[in-house]
């Protein structure tokens, strides 16, 4: 069947509906239609026709012929229900009067209509007529009349199995965490989640302790040391009934169609309440698992009571609230910098440090280690700076490309603490040595690191008392502190420069007062706490050695990191599919981008509450999944 589009609407639009719906339909326009005007209505008014099933037109009648179902294809009537379609043409008002009164006769013409040898006649005349169209110029095929456009869905669509072709089309698997059972949470089997304010209740929790979780308690057997971890806060959830507040009720004014819509994609949303699973998650940023915490969810409960859900615009206007201004200060003295900046993910605060930095200092030469994050990377290519790329932590190469810089040229040396993906630390000492050789600023983005290393969790500077030789510290409050947002951290006219420069921070609306409330509650709880990092630290340890015993091809790294070396894209999504179908483990591959090609992986990460048998259980269902899929081990 082609696809059409007519080329006038108002003559030749009636002249075809005569020419269709005459040879094709005779019982509905035996004596045809008596004007041109009275057929144009008649297919613009039509609220039960097909005159031809996949038509595209440029008039109004364009919905009812692409959407019609009844008159070209007979195939969806049957002897049965053919009367009460011919009652209900809606062609009835403009077609012979004797058709009308002639019912029976008429349904005696569209029965025999119905016949399956009928059927393929109306189908090779509807193809007929459609061809002489095309030859007569009377229509055009899209393919004619987008000759020479640039086709916009194409280009999309060649991405997208592209990405799927080489393994590296991103799949999210639907999971809720559950309060009291982390490392584990539900799994749905469909990302389509739909709400609607008309449908969902609004419900909330009476305000008590929620206890972090209960698999800590396996440990305690499992473990003797670090036991007392438990006393503290790894305890089982306590049973809660839940406090209806009040129901949103339905705009009157929503349309039928609108309400309908909800209603099923509510229906989907129930099924997908009814279709869960347990797993093991062994892929979350949640290291110590303080997004669970008491202490952080009591604090950030409180302050949502007190100051509502959000922060009511940028932080310049409105939106710096008494939460943001303590949590910057804790951020400042976990450091041992003058001050803190709080941004919404570190990715923007490092992006725009960077670019800040560089419109404060145009003639700044930049060193950037060939590993960097990719906001690093971002921030480096929009300062437009002149930078140099040393090799991934040698300092030998860094030297070098120093030692021939222009001495007077100011300098800025840009390095990560722990490396996400490789799990290497950086020679901080080394790195600081060159800096005050040759006179430049460094810059350390200790994401991976802070609240897991250092006496109070200030990071691997802080774990090397060298803290006070870097100048510039960025960091997350989304992975080890467990909540959400980025920060920078350094002297006062630093942090004042990126606070004034950065579209990031001045153009966008600032964190929840309320996350910032958590955040702060988990920085200064971890300030205070050496178990958890204590027990973290075990717990890798355990875990690397159980999968260099199975022969498994672990990086040997200094840092929690684990990566479990796969070197096939389309395999390690396989493997990750495998593995949370058959053994509810839940470990997402990481490919190229975040990694080079051939070098995809699983990225583990064990957490105070992955007791023995959750790394027993992770090792055995490794090994099934390497032995299956042929994989060489060590």
């Amino acid at each position: 069947m082609h696809r059409i589009m007519f080329n006038s609407s108002q003559t030749v639009l009636p002249q075809i509906a005569n020419n269709l719906i005459g040879r094709i339909c005779p019982i509905i326009s035996r004596g045809g239609f008596s004007t041109s005007t009275n057929a144009g209505a008649a297919i613009n008014s039509a609220t039960n026709a097909n005159i031809l099933k996949g038509t595209t037109t440029s008039t109004s009648a364009h919905n009812i012929i692409n959407n019609a179902t009844n008159i070209v294809h007979p195939s969806t009537l049957t002897p049965e229900n053919a009367k009460d379609f011919f009652e209900k043409c809606p062609f009835a008002n403009v077609v012979e009067e004797g058709i009308k009164k002639d019912q029976e006769k008429g349904l005696e013409v569209l029965s025999e209509l119905m016949k399956p040898a009928n059927k393929q006649l109306i189908v090779e005349e509807q193809e007929t007529i459609l061809s002489e169209m095309i030859e007569m110029n009377e229509i055009k095929t899209l393919e004619t009349l987008n000759k020479g456009k640039h086709q916009y869905q194409s280009s999309f669509e060649g991405v997208i199995t592209n990405l799927k072709e080489e393994g590296r089309y991103r799949v999210f698997t639907t999971i809720q965490r559950q309060v009291g059972s982390f490392p584990y949470a539900k799994r749905y089997q469909s990302a389509q989640e739909y709400i609607t304010p008309s449908k969902i209740d609004i419900e909330c929790e009476e305000d008590e302790d929620h206890h972090h979780n209960s698999a800590i308690n396996n440990i305690n057997n499992n473990n003797s040391n670090n036991g007392e971890l438990n006393v503290l806060h790894f305890k089982k959830k306590q049973s809660q009934q839940p406090q209806q507040l009040n129901k949103i009720q339905s705009n009157n004014s929503t349309s039928k169609s609108t309400k309908k819509f909800y209603k099923n994609k509510l229906n989907e949303v129930n099924k997908l309440e009814q279709i869960q699973s347990s797993v093991a998650v062994w892929c979350s940023n949640d290291y110590l698992g303080m997004g669970q915490h008491p202490v952080v969810i009591n604090e950030m409960t409180n302050c949502i009571k007190k100051m509502g859900a959000g922060s009511g615009g940028t932080r310049n206007i409105s939106g710096t609230t008494s939460e943001h201004v303590k949590l910057e200060m804790e951020l400042a003295d976990l450091h041992g910098k003058e001050n803190a900046l709080v941004f919404g993910s570190c990715y923007i605060a490092n992006v725009n440090a960077v670019t800040s930095i560089a419109a404060a200092m145009p003639n700044c030469m930049i060193f950037s280690d060939a590993k960097n994050h990719a906001s690093l990377i971002e921030g480096i290519r929009n300062s437009k700076l002149d930078k140099k790329v040393f090799r991934h932590n040698d300092i030998k190469h860094l030297e070098d490309l120093l030692a021939a810089a222009d001495p007077s040229r100011p300098k800025l040396i840009i390095f990560e603490s722990v490396y996400s993906m490789d799990g290497t630390i950086a020679p901080i000492k080394e790195i600081c040595d060159l800096a005050d050789r040759y006179n430049a600023l460094t810059f350390i983005d200790e994401v991976h690191a802070v609240g897991l290393y250092g006496e109070r969790g200030a990071g691997v500077c802080e774990r090397d008392n060298l803290m006070d030789r870097v100048d510039i510290i960025s960091g997350t409050l989304g992975k080890a502190f467990g909540v959400f947002g980025g920060y920078i951290a350094a002297n006062k006219e630093i942090v004042d420069t990126i606070r004034c420069l950065s579209p990031g921070f001045i153009f966008t609306t600032s964190i929840p007062p309320s996350i910032a409330a958590g955040a702060r509650a988990s920085v200064a709880y971890l300030k205070n706490s050496v178990l958890e990092r204590t027990q973290h630290q075990e717990r890798t340890n355990k875990l690397k050695q159980l999968l260099k015993d199975a022969s498994l091809p672990v990086l040997d790294t200094d840092s929690h990191i684990v990566p479990l070396m796969v070197g096939d894209s389309v395999l390690c999504k396989k493997m990750s599919d495998y593995l949370l179908s058959n053994h509810s483990i839940y470990v997402q591959p990481i490919n190229y981008p975040t990694v080079a090609k051939g070098t995809e992986r699983f990225r583990l990460t064990p957490s105070p509450v992955h007791n023995d048998e959750a790394m027993k259980k992770l090792v055995e269902g490794i090994k099934d999944c390497w032995t299956r899929f042929g994989l060489r081990k060590d």
